[in-house]
């Protein structure tokens, strides 16, 4: 995909990751607008399909089948991607705020969160109950079931039962009731001591379908022995039962919730006008009644003139027209009225290969409308994850923004004075006391070095690999911090190094104030802070920082320094270049992106103070030569060998099947150039893990020799310090000089 030649000057931010957003998203991939940063914020990488979570809870799809990858997609579309949790909005500033990333500014923003079961309604629920969404924390509590289930005792009496008679309501227990029975067949187990119950309240079961598909589902319930009590409405839950106004109690075991949903609180509070289910109130245009620069969709949004059933089938239907109008807000053009279809197709699934499928009046059942609804599900779903790459965009396929500021590449190409100057008031100001930094603006940093140390100093900078600034402002920190790390120093002080993309001020600052505060936070952990740098603008972003740090002569830790006998240890896994290169690609799972981006965010102050502590004979931080190049180095010189256990190497989540698939980081290949430092290589051509050796790491871990009696002691402190994966690698010999042999 190519890349924006035109500087944004605009943001439009979406929150949230439903269908409508999906289609929308996916549609603006093929037709992006010039000059538009485009920003998804999400607390799922993985957002659920609501069509194949039957399915999913029944055993017929997989996790992946049944969720779409929204950071994958993220990346294949060039759309910045921040894994996080809304908590608010301020429409009179136009930001967001979340739980773990500084405030966002947005000129145009989309809201599709869904809803949720409204527990807090009565009482009890919250805490006895488990809502049909969030879908997340469902699959967890279901998964946690089975298991229950599956070592319990078959003579234990169990009740399962949903509150709510809708589709979901029925769907779900269906589908629950036929994976459980069939994990008990399968190992010749009863399955007569599970009953199975749904609460549908004053109204019949699946009171929004007609008639047919009511008596159908009737016969099905009777066929299943599924006790559905009718005329029950909860008016509290105690543990292990259900209570209506009368008193009268249905005892449950497990009890899923499933009534009226309603939309977050954060909405109404930030002023939105909202409907009494919480849900934002939208014109036809599908924009917010009382705030036209937000537009609101799927569930979370209730349309005045046209109410509808919150279903999955008009949240995908509106997101061409949501995709129109919010194209037309950002070009200042005229919207378009949405009207959305009265009659619709619905498809309910029984749990097994079987559904019913109705429009209107009509409705017909069978295997073969499962084999249809499968089809309609698995096409819906390809069209995330079959992803290829883009077509060259025409100018015809944007709308553009005419006379764009033309910037100047003289003077360093420097962020201007005030935006500099607000986000600096926003950093922390240096623990580590500073002659001149910023506390004292000056031409240059001044640093008193205290006679009795050494001033150990390091530069990193490297072009962004993660859309999400405030992230990748933490991680390039911790690359940074790495080398005086590994060297056994205390940080003291830093400075930056930035490039920022051409951009409009409000979006250059954003963008600045997150990199710097992502980069304070990792930098505030080790008690230093930043006392200078440069900014400037280029072609893409860029982040870089130059560390200070101190020593006692004593006890610097050098890559030199292996002593026989030593054990190898590594403190955190190996992928980070597989893993990127793959996503670049839009090969690889979001999942295993978040899992990578959670070891890069791990620092290695601790590890550092622990391998000091213990008297570490050598040191280094395994980053852009591999393991293997970076062992190489600490091999150099000391006329010993190195006896490597390729088994016992950490590996990060997907990092194998991305080698296996042969996408690989571009500096692989140069790295592979310490091969011949293997003696045994063609042992274990086959090997996945080898091919890990020369896999390039970002913010990657320590790689030290520990005494073999000190092993021990050092792994129980790495462990209880957070390394959880940190091992023992390999040992330190005499044979095989300056050379290593896998075993």
């Amino acid at each position: 995909m190519q890349l924006d030649p035109t500087p944004a000057n605009k943001h439009l931010i979406f929150i949230g990751g439903g269908h409508a957003h999906a289609i929308a998203l996916l549609m603006m991939a093929m037709k992006k607008p010039a000059g538009v940063r485009i920003t998804l914020i999400s607390d799922l990488v993985q957002t659920p399909y609501s069509g194949m979570l039957p399915g999913l809870i029944a055993g017929h799809y997989s996790v992946d089948q049944a969720h779409i990858d929204l950071g994958r997609f993220c990346r294949y579309a060039g759309i910045d991607f921040i894994a996080d949790t809304v908590t608010s909005i301020d429409p009179s500033s136009r930001t967001v705020q979340c739980l773990n990333h500084p405030d966002f500014h947005y000129d145009l923003l989309s809201i599709d969160t869904g809803s949720t079961p409204a527990l807090s309604a009565i009482p009890g629920a919250s805490e006895y109950t488990t809502g049909v969404k969030p879908v997340k924390q469902l699959l967890t509590y279901w998964d946690a079931l089975q298991a229950r289930i599956m070592q319990g005792d078959d003579n234990q009496e169990i009740h399962i039962g949903s509150v709510g008679g809708g589709a979901s309501a029925v769907e779900i227990l269906l589908a629950m009731q036929y994976k459980l029975q069939k994990m008990l067949s399968k190992q010749q187990r009863r399955t007569s001591h599970l009953h199975f119950h749904i609460i549908c309240g004053p109204k019949q079961i699946l009171s929004g379908q007609n008639k047919r598909v009511q008596q159908h589902y009737l016969r099905v319930l009777k066929t299943r022995n599924i006790e559905l009590h009718t005329e029950f409405r909860v008016a509290q839950v105690k543990q292990g039962r259900v209570i209506n106004a009368a008193g009268a109690a249905i005892e449950l075991d497990e009890i899923i919730w499933a009534t009226n949903a309603r939309g977050a609180d954060w909405p109404s509070k930030a002023g939105l006008e909202c409907a009494d289910n919480g849900c934002i109130k939208v014109n036809d245009y599908l924009q917010s009644v009382s705030h036209a620069d937000i537009f609101a969709t799927g569930d979370i949004a209730e349309m005045i003139n046209f109410p509808r059933p919150k279903a999955g089938v008009f949240a995908v239907r509106q997101g061409a027209p949501l995709l129109r109008n919010l194209l037309a807000a950002l070009a200042q053009q005229p919207l378009t009225r949405y009207k959305p279809q009265q009659r619709f197709l619905s498809l309910i699934s029984t749990g097994d290969r079987y559904a019913v499928a109705s429009r209107g009046p009509f409705s017909f059942a069978g295997a073969w409308v499962w084999r249809w609804k499968n089809h309609i599900d698995q096409t819906f779903m390809r069209r995330f994850s079959a992803l290829t790459e883009l077509p060259d965009q025409s100018p015809g396929d944007t709308f553009s923004i005419e006379n764009p500021d033309m910037r100047c590449g003289g003077c360093g190409a420097k962020v201007g004075h005030s935006i500099l100057n607000r986000v600096l008031k926003q950093l922390p100001q240096s623990i580590t006391p500073i002659e001149i930094g910023l506390n004292r603006p000056d031409d240059a940093a001044v640093i008193d070095v205290p006679s009795d140390k050494l001033l150990v100093q390091s530069v990193d900078s490297f072009r962004q690999l993660v859309n999400d600034d405030f992230l990748f402002g933490q991680i390039a920190a911790n690359h940074a911090l790495g080398d005086i790390f590994a060297m056994g120093a205390t940080p003291h002080s830093a400075q930056a190094i930035v490039s920022l993309p051409y951009a409009s001020d409000d979006i250059i600052e954003q963008r600045l104030r997150h990199l710097l505060l992502g980069a304070s936070k990792v930098f505030t952990d080790c008690h230093i802070g930043l006392i200078g740098g440069h900014t400037s603008e280029g072609s893409e972003l860029t982040l870089g920082f130059t560390i200070n740090g101190l020593a006692d002569r004593q006890q610097l830790l050098t890559k030199q320094g292996l002593q026989p006998g030593d054990r190898l240890i590594l403190t955190k896994p190996l992928g980070t270049g597989t893993l990127f290169a793959s996503d670049m690609r839009s090969q690889a799972k979001g999942t295993w992106i978040s899992t990578a981006l959670q070891h890069m965010l791990q620092s290695n102050y601790k590890a550092s103070q622990i391998l000091s502590t213990a008297g570490a004979h050598a040191c280094t931080d395994v980053t852009g030569f591999g393991l293997l190049g970076h062992l190489s180095e600490m091999l150099d010189g000391s006329n010993l060998g190195v006896r490597l256990w390729p088994d016992n190497l950490p590996v990060m989540d997907g990092a194998l099947s991305c080698l296996r698939a042969g996408l690989l980081s571009s500096l692989h290949a140069q790295n592979r150039k310490f091969a011949p430092l293997i003696i045994n290589m063609d042992e274990y051509a086959a090997n996945s893990k080898v091919e890990l050796l020369f896999d390039p790491q970002t913010a990657g871990g320590l790689l030290a020799a520990v005494s073999a009696t000190q092993i021990d002691q050092v792994l129980a402190e790495l462990h209880a310090a957070g390394y959880s994966e940190a091992c023992v690698i390999g040992c330190v010999g005499k044979e095989h000089h300056t050379q290593v042999v896998l075993a």
